[in-house]
């Protein structure tokens, strides 16, 4: 099966731009995001290639969404949410009900997001690895 890349890239285009407006919302892009998780979680199997990637997409995208983690550029935020929009979607260029095949484009946008927004990522783990040094040494301190 050939995928048509012009296809997947018009229509990531346009979960950037419901991502764009979604920012607006905090609490309906929180239960988004927890909407997209709980996808990913159930289709862990057909995700295996991309899920430490996609762990890390939505680690950031709820600490932003949260508040907790702001150092990131908008544009990169949109690109996140709107992979993580593209994901949650049923109906894209190939509907997910596929067996196998049914993310190979999920799949694409996802490492796609992941190469585009790699340095923020790098900067949020670091940050991130941060937070949970000093979670440790408060808790061990009382």
């Amino acid at each position: 099966m050939k995928l048509d890349r012009k296809k997947i890239l018009d229509f990531f285009k346009k979960s950037e731009n419901k991502a764009s407006v979604l920012l607006n919302n905090k609490s309906k892009a929180k239960q988004t995001i927890n909407d997209a998780l709980g996808k990913a979680v159930t289709n862990k199997g057909d995700l295996e290639g991309v899920w430490s990637k996609l762990l890390l997409l939505f680690a950031i995208a709820k600490d932003y969404v949260n508040g907790h983690y702001t150092e990131i550029p908008k544009r990169s935020i949109i690109s996140i949410l709107g992979g993580i929009l593209y994901f949650l979607s049923p109906i894209d260029i190939v509907p997910d009900f596929i067996p196998v095949l049914g993310f190979i484009d999920d799949v694409f946008i996802l490492n796609l997001v992941y190469k585009q927004v790699l340095k923020d990522l790098e900067k949020y783990k670091a940050w991130k690895d941060k937070q949970l040094d000093l979670n440790e040494l408060n808790g061990s301190a009382t």
